[in-house]
C-alpha cells in the first residue's frame, strides 16, 4: 500500500473537509477523493461518510485511525533506524513549537539545556499548535514544545507520546494604557461590552482559556477579532484594539516598558504548565541523549 495514502486520510480525519484537506496535500479535490476511495477499497469498507453538509468518520475510519498514525510514525522511525545502522545518522533535532514560545522561551530554554556540541544541528518549525501536533503524528517533528494545562483536552495520547514540563507560565489580561498610564479596559464585577482579542481555534490557547473558563466565572467580553498568533494579538493589545490574555513569557518585556498593562488582577491569571512531548517509541541516539539532558535538566 502507498503509504502516502495514510497520510491523506489523516488530513482527512483532521479536517473533515475534502476541500481543505486536498488544499493542505497540494492536490486538486477530484484527485484527492480518488486517492481516499482507493484507500476504502484497499482496506475493503468506507472509512469516510459523505454528505453534501459535512463529512464524518464511520465506526471503521474511527478505528483506522490511531492504527493510521502509529503505521505513519513508525515507518518514519524505521528509516532513521536504518540509517543509523548504516552510519548514515546524522545528529538533527527536528523540533517543533508554537509561536507563542519560540520567540522568547524555546531559545533561551535551549541553552540552558546544551549548547550546540549538545544539540547538533536544529530544525526548529514554529507553527500553530494543531499544525505542530500533525508534524508529530506524522514523524515530521522528534520533539514539540507547548503551553499546556490540565483541564484541556489532550491532542497527542499518551499511548503514543510522552510529555514532560520544562517550565511555566500564565495567560494575563493585558491592554493598552491610556494617557495616564492606567489600563483602558478594567475586567471585574460590573463590567461589561470590553473587547477581547481572541484566539482562533488553530491557537492551542484557544483550547486553554475555553477549558478554564468551563470551570471559571469567564470575564464580560465581546469578541473583536482573533488571530491564531499570540504575536499578533500581543501588537493588536498594545494598539489599543482591546483586552488579550497573553502569556507573560511573550508579553513580559512590553510590560516592563509600560506598552502594556493589566486589566484585570491576578485571580483572573490563567495558570499553564510549558511542556515538551516526545514519541513513546525510541529515537535516535542523538535525540534520547538530548531526551534525556532535558529530563536530567528539569529533574534539578
Amino acid at each position: 500500500m502507498d503509504i502516502t495514502l495514510l497520510e491523506d486520510f489523516l488530513e482527512l480525519a483532521h479536517e473533515l473537509n475534502f476541500s481543505r484537506a486536498a488544499q493542505n496535500r497540494n492536490m486538486t479535490q477530484p484527485a484527492f477523493s480518488r486517492r481516499i476511495k482507493n484507500l476504502e477499497e484497499a482496506i475493503q469498507t468506507p472509512l469516510v461518510l459523505r454528505t453534501t453538509r459535512q463529512v464524518a468518520l464511520t465506526p471503521a475510519g474511527k478505528a483506522f485511525h490511531p492504527r493510521a498514525e502509529a503505521i505513519v510514525r513508525m515507518l518514519s522511525e524505521a528509516r532513521l533506524e536504518a540509517l543509523a545502522a548504516a552510519g548514515r545518522a546524522q545528529r538533527n533535532l527536528n523540533l517543533a513549537a508554537t509561536h507563542a514560545l519560540s520567540y522568547t522561551f524555546v531559545p533561551k530554554w535551549l541553552m540552558q539545556v546544551g549548547g550546540p556540541a549538545e544539540i547538533g544541528a536544529l530544525n526548529m518549525v514554529s507553527d500553530t499548535h494543531r499544525q505542530c501536533v500533525k508534524l508529530m503524528q506524522n514523524g515530521d517533528a522528534s520533539f514539540f514544545i507547548c503551553h499546556k494545562s490540565p483541564a484541556s483536552a489532550e491532542d497527542l495520547p499518551e499511548r503514543q507520546f510522552r510529555c514532560h514540563p520544562i517550565g511555566s507560565d500564565r495567560l494575563v489580561p493585558l491592554c493598552a494604557p491610556d494617557s495616564s498610564g492606567r489600563s483602558l479596559w478594567t475586567l471585574g464585577p460590573g463590567s461589561s461590552g470590553i473587547p477581547f482579542i481572541a484566539y482562533a481555534a488553530a491557537s492551542g490557547l484557544n483550547a486553554i482559556l475555553r477549558a478554564h473558563w468551563a470551570g471559571h466565572e469567564r470575564p464580560s467580553l465581546e469578541p473583536t477579532m482573533n488571530s491564531v498568533l499570540a504575536s499578533t494579538n500581543l501588537e493588536m493589545a498594545k494598539e489599543g484594539q482591546g483586552v488579550a490574555f497573553l502569556p507573560l513569557s511573550l508579553a513580559e518585556s512590553d510590560i516592563e516598558r509600560g506598552r502594556l498593562v493589566r486589566a484585570g488582577g491576578e485571580a483572573l491569571d490563567v495558570p499553564v504548565q510549558i511542556v515538551i512531548y516526545r514519541p513513546r517509541s525510541r529515537m535516535s541516539a542523538h535525540c534520547e541523549a538530548f531526551w534525556l539532558k532535558v529530563v536530567g535538566e528539569n529533574a534539578r
